[in-house]
């Protein structure tokens, strides 16, 4: 199923690679070592003084004996998704049992809570229960100050065995007072860090050739304060002399005056080529050799890059293959001063042309990042558009709205390829107030245009629009769309073409219009395979395997979703290949093949950034919280359901959140916790619905009215009402019935029949649980019907036992879910028992009329043999229905033969 962690840039995950050219600073390693016993040693030393290279020694000397993680930061890191996003996988990297999960942001309208996020961390640390310690390296550039908040709450409370490295340029922004009166923390700083005169006499041994006299030592010491830039650059030039004395004397000038140094000494001594290679190449974050020939005309750019990394001229590899370099920050600094001040009038064009070789070598990020630097907006715009389609077919709607919002409104309408995208990317990621306000301002500025074809092509496009802003946000009445394809909907434009046809088979799916929806999604697949739109084709797949699962189709939901994933795995994992694996996971679930969901499941949830969809990030959640329920791992269920609560919430999606409702009261009846089950109810207001008469009759079908419904069918059941939820449940059916939804019936048929089985009725159970078996016949119930309904699998064993079922399971089907059945290929295993006695006790009177009622004598005969009048008798037999949880005599029968039966 591949790493869970792929999505992850494994150089963050690991210390860097270091120079072969390395010295041993003994007492500042013995510092670290000592500091790890605490639960912070904080590291804050200048650009350029050694701290990554200390850290990476440190790491390794120690790697074998202790639990560790590694994080590296950058400016990206400042999205506290993000953040924790690479916290998490490095410490699972480390400890493979770490549970923590932390998805990255929804989309640009959803921001996940901060502190939420935070505790789920620190809560999967207390779990983890073995010593660990985090290395976490360039903490400065971390700028977001909630983010630095939430991790200074994280040291606070992390639990007593796991340790934490921060390095830092400067001292962050966190709260040590209580670690400092607890001793828990231990300093570094540039006094730590610097080279003493023994690692200066061992480092210029190694880079010069040749042993370094005390004088000399001491002189570079003294005038670099055993700062290891300064004593490397230093070093590095005065190796090229024969006299290192008379060099290093020349060489070194003020600690404090880097950039002349470095102007002087490093840059001065190199070749008219490599000195200009070094400056102009400066230009971009990262170079290979292919990128630098363009860039500078020439054909060596590979060579005298091999070159550089060969002389430590402050250029590190990014891969083990060695193609793709960067340089120290502190001589990128440098070299791009000197890029301002010698080449200025050339750095558009450098940009220019770097934008232009990244977009050929298909790496939009970087190719936009140098067009808006270049400053030519008539590129900019130009690869814009062109990205934007790319993104469209391949659904990065993320990456569109980060890039088009860079460009102004009158920008952005003058183009309206990438209007068009912008305002349909904004309606996708759910963003629907934000799309409603630049639908107007696009429609304002069209009426004043020139009539010409473009303009009446725009005005067309913004219909469409408006329409699929419509039928995705519910602000249209269901009557004002016309469900069917038209000649209309034929348009040259890539995304357009099918989008609207697919938001009709979306609006036909929720108005359980079945057959018009197959019609649609057909129709707007077959247009947008012929337009290459992978992401939209993808999206017609889920929501034919919806119709066909709401209909009971399970083989052929089963084979689209195969076929489905199959064409998305052909490429990268991207949003394409999420919605397929999240639609194949809830098969696989679905089929009782737990451990292929779970695994597909734990590779999308850091991807679901790109899926742009509430609808995949909702299932994803739901799937691996039943997963995690099934497998007896409540506390982390409860931590999915509760991160998926918050996050819709933020975007409002009242239909999905109904499905977490369901979800967390059947997680607290299985866990047997009314405290839990009463707070959830509370929070989404299931009483004051059942008070207005929410269920009181059937309507038409509604996913969020049914979901919330049985939601409070569970807490009457669970309160013993059990007429009250049959009631309810019977109106829930109807309308599922009504509406052709037969997987939503088969669900309430199944949760009648333990409504009626805890009532004391199996008769009526039994009848539930085979009127279910008749609409799936071929198939039985999904495991998700068995999560969805607690207790079922108790009815279907007794049902089995007692020759009950109308309708014999295939072998196949009891093999698939022996571990719910307990059924083997050849029959039962063991009797089931009758549902069980209530805990309450009979006092003897009315066990007496017990014995009386379990023969079948009327109220008046049991009167005259009990020998007391009859409104007593009433009285009594009243009290003993209350303490059977039953209302009707047949089921006091039962109940009254069971007790007896257990010599009650």
């Amino acid at each position: 199923m591949g790493d869970p962690l792929s999505h992850l840039l494994p150089t963050k995950l690991t210390p860097p690679r270091t120079a072969s050219v390395l010295v041993s600073r003994s007492a500042a390693l013995q510092k670290i070592e000592r500091g790890v016993g605490g639960t912070l040693v904080l590291v804050t030393a200048p650009l350029g003084s050694g701290k990554t290279t200390l850290l990476t020694q440190w790491y390794r000397e120690v790697g074998g004996s202790r639990l560790l993680a590694w994080l590296s930061l950058d400016e990206r890191d400042n999205a506290p998704e993000r953040f924790f996003s690479y916290l998490v996988g490095a410490i699972r990297r480390a400890a493979p049992e770490f549970d923590a999960y932390i998805a990255s942001q929804l989309d640009a309208q959803v921001a996940p809570p901060l502190d939420h996020a935070t505790t789920v961390v620190l809560r999967s640390l207390w779990n983890l229960g073995r010593e660990l310690v985090v290395v976490i390296d360039d903490f400065h550039v971390l700028r977001e100050r909630s983010l630095v908040r939430a991790f200074s709450y994280l040291l606070d409370h992390a639990p007593p065995h796991v340790h934490w490295i921060v390095s830092s340029r400067s001292p962050p922004e966190l709260d040590l007072a209580k670690l400092k009166l607890t001793e828990q923390l231990v300093t570094l700083d540039g006094r730590d860090l610097g080279l003493d005169g023994e690692a200066i006499h061992e480092l210029g041994q190694r880079l010069c050739g040749a042993a370094l006299n005390p004088e000399d030592v001491e002189y570079l010491r003294a005038r670099t304060e055993g700062w290891v830039a300064g004593v490397k650059l230093a070093l590095l030039t005065a190796g090229e002399h024969a006299s290192v004395s008379d060099a290093l004397r020349k060489a070194v000038g003020s600690n404090h005056d880097v950039a002349r140094y470095l102007a002087d000494v490093v840059l001065r001594e190199q070749t008219e080529e490599v000195h200009a290679f070094l400056v102009l190449s400066s230009v971009v974050d990262r170079l290979n050799g292919e990128l630098c020939n363009a860039l500078l005309g020439i054909t060596q750019g590979p060579a005298l890059l091999a070159e550089l990394e060969r002389a430590q001229l402050f250029i590190q590899s990014l891969d083990t293959q060695q193609q793709w370099y960067r340089y120290h920050p502190l001589f990128l600094d440098f070299l791009r001063t000197q890029l301002a001040c010698t080449y200025g009038d050339r750095i558009p064009r450098l940009h220019r042309e770097a934008s232009a070789w990244f977009a050929a070598h298909a790496l939009p990020d970087e190719a936009l990042t140098h067009a808006f630097a270049s400053g030519d907006r008539s590129w900019c715009l130009e690869l814009t558009a062109r990205c934007a389609e790319e993104w469209m077919r391949e659904g990065e709607i993320a990456s569109v709205l980060h890039w088009t919002a860079k460009l102004t409104a009158e920008e952005t309408f003058h183009a309206p390829a990438i209007c068009v995208a912008r305002i349909a990317c904004l309606i996708l990621s759910r963003g629907f107030a934000p799309a409603s306000l630049a639908l107007q301002d696009a429609q304002r500025r069209l009426q004043t245009a020139a009539a010409d074809p473009e303009r009446e092509r725009l005005s067309r496009q913004l219909s469409r629009l408006a329409l699929l802003h419509a039928v995705l946000s519910d602000s249209a009445p269901a009557s004002g769309i016309e469900l069917e394809a038209s000649p209309g909907d034929e348009d040259p434009d890539v995304f357009m073409a099918g989008a609207v046809l697919a938001a009709k088979a979306y609006q036909a799916l929720r108005q359980n219009r079945f057959d018009s929806m197959r019609r649609l999604a057909s129709v707007a697949r077959e247009t947008l395979q012929g337009l290459n739109n992978p992401y939209m084709v993808g999206y017609t797949d889920v929501l034919i395997v919806l119709a066909d699962r709401a209909q009971g189709h399970m083989k052929d939901a089963s084979d689209r979703c195969e076929a489905a994933f199959e064409r998305a795995s052909r490429g990268r994992r991207n949003p394409v290949w999420v919605n397929a694996a999240t639609a194949l996971a809830n098969t696989r679930y679905d089929q009782n093949r737990l451990d292929e969901a779970e695994a597909l499941c734990i590779e999308v949830l850091p991807l679901m950034s790109q899926a742009a969809v509430f609808e995949t990030f909702a299932v994803a959640y739901l799937v691996l919280a039943r997963i995690k329920a099934i497998r007896g791992k409540y506390a982390e269920a409860w931590q999915l359901l509760d991160y998926l609560h918050s996050v819709l919430e933020c975007g409002h999606q009242t239909r999905f959140l109904a499905h977490v409702c369901g979800e967390k009261i059947r997680l607290a009846l299985v866990e047997q916790s009314p405290a839990k089950m009463k707070a959830v109810a509370r929070e989404f207001d299931l009483g004051e619905r059942m008070r207005r008469g929410e269920w009181s009759e059937r309507r038409f079908y509604d996913e969020t009215w049914e979901q919330l419904g049985v939601a409070q069918a569970w807490v009457l059941m669970a309160k013993g009402r059990h007429d009250r939820a049959h009631g309810l449940l019977e109106t829930l059916r109807a309308s599922a019935h009504d509406a052709g939804c037969v997987a939503r019936e088969t669900a309430l048929l199944a949760a009648l029949a333990v409504c009626h089985w805890r009532a004391g009725d199996p008769a009526a159970a039994f009848a539930a649980v085979n009127r279910g078996f008749a609409l799936v016949p071929r198939f039985g119930f999904s495991r998700g019907v068995f999560d969805e309904t607690p207790g079922l699998q108790e009815v279907i064993v007794a049902a089995a036992t007692q020759r009950k079922l109308s309708h014999v399971l295939p072998a196949r089907y009891t093999e698939r879910y022996q571990d719910l059945l307990s059924l083997g290929p050849s029959g039962p295993a063991t009797i089931a028992p009758l549902p069980s006695a209530p805990l309450e006790p009979l006092t003897e009177r009315e066990l007496q009329m017990l014995k009386l009622l379990a023969q079948g004598l009327s109220n008046q005969e049991i009167s005259e043999r009990s020998n007391v009048a009859l409104s007593t008798t009433k009285w009594h037999l009243r009290n003993v229905f209350s303490k059977l949880e039953v209302t009707t005599r047949t089921a006091a029968i039962v109940k009254a033969r069971e007790r007896l039966a257990r010599n009650l």
